[in-house]
């Protein structure tokens, strides 16, 4: 597989889109794993420092999907 951005070896996929990127296109990101409620406190689960792209556009808040009722 090939770097999305420069066509080299890559070395890791992106945790968000899955694109494929070398060590020197790599960057970091927190990944939310999981949610959940604790006495009415939303909390998260979240792994730091997963491999992140640097193309794509993670969304900051959920998107609604009513078609998929």
């Amino acid at each position: 597989m090939t770097c999305w951005i420069c066509s080299s070896a890559a070395q890791g996929m992106c945790r968000f889109c899955g694109r494929a990127v070398c060590k020197e296109h790599a960057k970091s990101k927190a990944f939310i794993l999981s949610l959940y409620t604790s006495m009415e406190v939303p909390k998260a689960i979240v792994v730091s420092n997963t491999l992140f792209c640097g193309q794509c556009k993670p969304q900051p808040t959920p998107v609604e999907l009513p078609e998929l009722r």
